[in-house]
């Protein structure tokens, strides 16, 4: 989303309204339930929270709780924001690639809280594609969070907002004036090293074997990274004065966490598994920050602590639900955090697809990886079509970098670590492909928005971007995308009913980085669960 926006929205409103929307927030609008704000920031490494790099969010930090000792439970952003969302692990969501989602008898967290008045809300489009159906939220698209919440300043009813920070995802392309020096991080006079920084600064994908990276790359990529990390603590900085000023502080449970980190050429590759497709559960990976802001009185547990017990995404729902004095509709798999009683000892479990989003087949994935922490010992397993190929094991206090492998040193300590795992690994949720109903007399589409292929500008789409087509208009439909070719390339499926289909505002930021890379997107539409019924292609080829 567009930073430079934000910062201007938050100026003007300063300039013309004197602060008068923050006081009518206090007196006027304070609901007598908490609020909830879920903040994620994507690919997001906990080993760069320190102050030269996020100042404001350890600022800020000093009043909230963060906990230190915390991971996520897969490798790619989808079962990540799930987990946040629904206190639930990778094993029992079985969503491990596009076109998955949850169980639809799932009464999840977010669900409970509509049903309860709470207004539930994203504010962005990409929550609209079907990895995130089912989780219960009402997508209100173009907006960023500070201009929405200004507008909640009225109501009476609590509100439950998630958004998703997206600029820290590749390509790593910071602001002229936040660059760092490349030339000083890479080898004298290596233009080959500066050609693969190109990459890294210009592809939203890097797939493992595209770029021939050298070991010496890693201090530049990591300062690239860096970079948009200050960009946005700089954003967060803006965000947290408005909460504090709004008074939102006084009534809004807020967590700041990741999606998931991103690799370094660790093992050798630049992002995680939906942009290497070669994803793993490596610390780089998973341990990601999570801080914690409750009003005062909401909870016994004293703000301004570091927390270094072993915490993961499953634990926040649940945390969030106690808080706000509701009990869940369905079995959550985390713990309170803040509840006294809470135990210190606890074994992380963690699965992950090889591609994440990227899988080529969601219906047969055929390579997982999965990993277990207990105590000082991590366990990587490899799976491919159903049987372990590899183990691999850490000692995390001795080597935190998992870079010495003593599996065939400890047999004991593998078989032991590897019998829960391997049972999570088989009992997982497995999603089928549906057999779709359909008419059989149903016509093959035909496109009326857009009517033919073309250039398509960031103005054309900058409000939106509607697709319509002749049809039955209580139908289902799905609607196949493709974008580029190769190596970098992207496809998926969207749902519709009825024959238009809307996604929301794209922003310049987004424009620049996530769609002009792949040159075209082809789109189709047809009936759903029809192959013989498929619209002609559109190609539309997005212009500067």
């Amino acid at each position: 989303m567009s930073r430079r926006w934000f910062f201007a929205s938050i100026a003007a409103a300063l300039l013309l309204l004197g602060g008068a929307g923050y006081v009518t927030w206090t007196r006027y609008g304070k609901p007598e339930r908490l609020n909830l704000i879920v903040l994620t920031v994507e690919s997001f490494r906990a080993d760069f929270i320190r102050p030269d790099v996020t100042p404001n969010l350890l600022a800020a930090a000093r009043s909230g709780l963060r906990f230190s000792s915390h991971r996520t439970i897969s490798a790619w952003t989808a079962p990540n924001v799930i987990s946040v969302l629904t206190g639930t692990g990778s094993f029992a969501q079985g969503v491990h690639a596009q076109r998955q989602s949850v169980p639809s008898d799932w009464k999840t967290p977010l669900e409970t809280l509509s049903d309860a008045g709470w207004r539930v809300r994203g504010l962005q489009s990409f929550m609209q594609i079907d990895t995130f159906r089912g989780l219960g939220l009402a997508i209100e698209p173009g907006e960023e969070p500070v201009p929405w919440l200004r507008l909640q300043g009225d109501a009476r009813s609590p509100f439950a907002l998630w958004y998703h920070y997206l600029a820290t995802h590749l390509p790593y392309k910071p602001p002229p004036g936040s660059m760092p020096d490349l030339e000083s991080l890479l080898p004298a006079g290596d233009k080959a090293a500066l050609a693969r920084m190109e990459a890294v600064m210009n592809q939203p994908t890097i797939r493992s074997g595209t770029v021939a990276f050298e070991p010496t790359d890693a201090a530049a990529v990591a300062a690239l990274h860096t970079a948009t990390y200050r960009e946005f603590d700089s954003w967060f900085g803006e965000f947290w004065s408005f909460f504090q000023s709004s008074g939102l502080s006084e009534n809004t449970i807020l967590v700041v966490t990741a999606d998931h980190g991103d690799e370094h050429l660790e093992r050798g590759h630049v992002g995680h598994a939906s942009t290497t497709h070669d994803g793993h559960l490596y610390e780089e990976l998973v341990h990601i920050p999570l801080f914690v802001w409750v009003p005062e009185g909401a909870s016994a547990t004293k703000g301004g602590q570091v927390i270094d017990a072993p915490t993961d995404h499953r634990d926040i729902m649940p945390t969030v639900m106690s808080r706000l004095g509701m009990k869940p509709g369905m079995p959550l798999e985390g713990r309170d955090l803040l509840s006294p009683g809470t135990a210190a000892a606890y074994s992380w479990m963690g699965l992950t697809s090889k591609a994440g989003f990227q899988e080529p087949d969601p219906d047969a994935i055929r390579e997982f990886r999965t990993a277990i922490v207990d105590g000082r010992w991590k366990l990587h397993l490899f799976h491919l079509d159903g049987a372990v190929s590899d183990r691999r094991l850490y000692d995390l206090q001795a080597d935190p970098g998992e870079m010495n492998d003593l599996a065939g040193q400890h047999p004991d300590i593998v078989a032991r670590l590897s019998q829960p795992l391997e049972t999570a690994f088989a009992s997982r949720r497995i999603v089928l492909p549906e057999a779709a109903a359909h008419d059989g007399d149903v016509e093959v589409p035909v496109w009326r928005v857009p009517a033919t292929s073309g250039p398509v500008t960031l103005d054309a789409v900058a409000h939106g971007f509607r697709m319509a087509w002749d049809g039955k208009p209580e139908a289902a439909y799905v609607i196949q995308y493709q974008a580029g070719d190769g190596m970098l390339s992207l496809k998926g499926e969207l749902e519709a009913t009825g024959t238009s289909r809307e996604l929301g505002p794209v922003d310049p930021a987004y424009w620049k980085n996530y769609i002009l890379p792949y040159g075209q997107v082809r789109i189709r539409v047809g009936p759903a669960g029809r192959d013989d019924r498929w619209s002609d292609w559109l190609v539309m080829t997005p212009v500067p």
